[in-house]
């Protein structure tokens, strides 16, 4: 049975990851592409996060290919600006945001191995996402940065440096939508790309 999140307005599909900027919580990661699909097309993701309200951005066009795209193209930046390897968690199912008006991809990459000079690594990253254009909030606690980063376009990036591990949670730009529809959509696509991947040989 998938575990209620508490919902933004009329949204029952804000199942999320992460944590927020004061505090720190804990990330339930799944099993990998096949069981997210399944658990998203039944309704239920592997992980669940609250969050605050997302802006309808309607000066912003993007087809949900091209907020897929961007939403990795933007984390792959990331990842490559920190260094490192990654392990990818992004949902290619769309959810609804601003009372269901629009929708929206999230995501999350967790590097293998956690960065030894935390301040350095998070004074790079703030440098590089100002010249990007984000609007950038750096807090810190103790031995740990967290750095919040809000693009141009309005996909917002939480990035989580401490001892011990590194990750960063997105949440891609609310466009307007119909998001029921272009998730059933996703879940479609998931199933021919899944059903069309070779199966390896022993």
């Amino acid at each position: 049975m998938c575990r209620q999140p508490v919902v933004d307005g009329a949204e029952g599909q804000r199942k999320r990851r992460g944590y927020r900027a004061a505090t720190f919580m804990r990330v339930r990661i799944g099993l990998g592409l096949a069981v997210l699909a399944a658990a998203g097309l039944a309704g239920c993701s592997d992980v669940d996060r609250v969050i605050d309200p997302l802006e309808l951005r309607t000066d912003v066009k993007m087809t949900p290919a091209q907020a897929r795209a961007d939403l990795a193209k933007r984390s792959d930046d990331l990842q490559t600006v920190i260094g490192g390897e990654w392990e990818n968690r992004d949902n290619d199912l769309a959810s609804g945001c601003a009372d269901d008006k629009g929708f929206y991809y999230y995501g999350q990459r967790s590097r293998l191995e956690p960065v030894t000079d935390i301040a350095t690594a998070a004074d790079h990253v703030e440098t590089w996402w100002k010249k990007q254009g984000y609007t950038v909030k750096h807090q810190v606690f103790r031995n740990d940065h967290l750095l919040h980063g809000v693009a141009p376009n309005g996909m917002t990036i939480d990035l989580n440096l401490q001892d011990g591990q590194t990750y960063f949670s997105t949440d891609g730009t609310c466009l307007p939508g119909d998001w029921a529809a272009i998730r059933h959509a996703d879940g479609e696509r998931i199933r021919r790309d899944m059903k069309n991947t070779p199966t390896p040989t022993p």
